[in-house]
């Protein structure tokens, strides 16, 4: 791993969107698309993308090749689970720390992931925002071997809270908001540009010595 380059952000976006009824990733949204408001947010903090897709989602794989600072991986079973996905992406991880999230999550602004990366914290970290967990969460890549050698089956989230996390807590309700229904869409595409909220007041992070569910 190397400290030169800049951390690397997972996108989760290999799921169905079941309770979309459609696909949504693409859906317009303020100009560009979920996935691509998502993205833009991570690139603009100067993070590496790197978006885990379906093996089957041609249009989503042609949206975003070659587009500078973005690494398209390929989750071959995305029927295993958010986990799988999650290998997938943490396979191409480059960084000594990295962030993940959900790819329907375009109400993060930049200005979260900077003051995540900013914390001085060993292990993951978790934004919260009145005591709610959201996202990105940063991981640090010395968790890689054991993530990549857990069976798939593992919920991701438990994976993430039996290594001790620690909290930081903001005033910041992008990193709750996702979109999986159309009414999400509905309201999505009606409110505020992604990114317009302000961040704050932010709160030094707190380590609970009993990790919640």
């Amino acid at each position: 791993m190397d400290r030169s380059l800049p951390l690397d952000c997972i996108f989760l976006a290999a799921g169905s969107s079941s309770r979309m009824g459609r696909p949504k990733l693409l859906l317009p949204f303020h100009g560009t698309t979920v996935l691509g408001a998502s993205v833009a947010a991570a690139l603009g903090a100067g993070l590496r993308a790197i978006i885990v897709s379906r093996p089957d989602d041609a249009a989503l794989l042609e949206e975003f090749s070659g587009r500078d600072g973005v690494e398209l991986a390929v989750n071959p079973h995305p029927e295993r689970g958010m986990m799988s996905s999650f290998q997938a992406g943490v396979a191409a991880v480059r960084s000594e720390r990295f962030f993940f999230q959900p790819a329907d999550m375009p109400f993060i602004p930049p200005e979260i992931y900077a003051w995540l990366a900013s914390l001085p914290a060993t292990g993951p970290v978790i934004p919260t925002a009145g005591g709610r967990k959201g996202h990105p969460v940063l991981m640090p890549a010395s968790m890689i071997p054991g993530i990549l050698g857990a069976p798939p089956g593992i919920p991701l989230n438990a994976l993430v809270l039996s290594s001790g996390p620690v909290y930081a807590e903001t005033a910041e309700r992008g990193i709750l908001r996702d979109i999986d229904t159309r009414m999400d869409y509905a309201e999505a595409v009606a409110g505020d540009l992604p990114g317009s909220s302000v961040v704050g007041p932010l709160k030094e992070p707190s380590c609970s010595p009993r990790v919640g569910g």
